[in-house]
């Protein structure tokens, strides 16, 4: 545990020293040392030894106080080396919270929908020194399902409290179509077939895409639209937010998108999930 701790910290430092560093900080602790050593009578050797340390100790703390972008908190790393349960309790309960304090507004299915929703997947970043959501997504659909009707609608936002020097990188149209056909091949047998795939995807030329209009609030918005198989992605730039949709047997014309002002639906489902998962493991087990 001990080991694991220290290798955490040293993944979070923000400085990270080049070798001549150290060979730097050994010459002037032992010119500082002989010094010593001449005055003092302190042995020039400990000198230079505590001015490599110290040195190292800089960098180390970086882990400390540098900031760094990371969108995890120190103490969640820590804490998943130390008691992985409480620490998997704490990724939930601040999932959770991060939905329900949205920064920008959210969009998923209406009311009427009848499947199953949850909360899915989101995109932190680092501004004005502290932890930012820029992205957030809610399922709709048996996301454990092999078939059936799926939806994820993720929202992400160019800027965070209005600080225009932070850019936020959207997936491209290329990064959306390769994982469009990734989805909707069928399973590799083994993980060379899986390789083999992803490289003949990368190879596809870019694909046309075609423009559909999905109605937002009940205003008519249009979005780019690609389509294979059972599956297909959109996405469109809404105000100052971009709207990207995932979906899986359900009928692009039959989407509707309306502001969700009220995510305890989908953390229902998501606890509701996590029990489903939680029984497949125990049996597993």
């Amino acid at each position: 545990m001990p080991i694991e701790l220290v290798r955490t910290l040293r993944r979070r430092r923000t400085m990270i020293p080049v070798p001549a560093t150290y060979l730097a900080a050994a010459v002037v602790g032992a010119a500082l040392g002989v010094a010593a050593q001449l005055v003092l009578g302190w042995p020039w050797w400990l000198v230079a030894a505590a001015v490599v340390v110290a040195v190292w100790l800089f960098f180390f703390s970086t882990a400390l106080w540098g900031g760094g972008g990371w969108s995890q908190p120190l103490a969640t790393d820590l804490l998943r080396v130390v008691r992985p349960g409480r620490a998997m309790e704490r990724d939930q309960r601040q999932q959770v919270e991060r939905f329900r304090t949205a920064p920008f507004p959210l969009h998923g299915l209406p009311p009427a929908w009848p499947g199953l929703r949850h909360l899915g997947g989101w995109a932190g970043s680092w501004s004005k020194g502290r932890p930012v959501t820029i992205e957030l997504d809610l399922g709709h659909g048996d996301p454990l399902a092999d078939q059936g009707p799926q939806l994820r609608v993720g929202v992400s936002v160019e800027r965070v409290d209005g600080d225009p020097g932070m850019p936020v990188r959207f997936e491209s149209r290329r990064s959306l179509a390769e994982d469009l056909w990734l989805q909707a091949a069928s399973t590799a047998d083994d993980a060379a077939e899986h390789w083999d795939r992803i490289a003949s995807i990368r190879s596809r030329p870019d694909p046309a895409w075609s423009q559909v209009t999905i109605p937002v609030d009940g205003r008519p918005v249009a979005f780019a639209w690609l389509g294979e198989g059972r599956h297909w992605v959109a996405w469109a730039e809404l105000d100052d937010r971009t709207l990207t949709l995932h979906a899986r047997d359900l009928p692009v014309g039959s989407v509707e998108l309306v502001r969700v002002t009220d995510v305890e639906p989908y953390i229902e489902g998501t606890r509701r999930l996590e029990e489903v998962l939680a029984r497949h493991h125990a049996q597993d087990g």
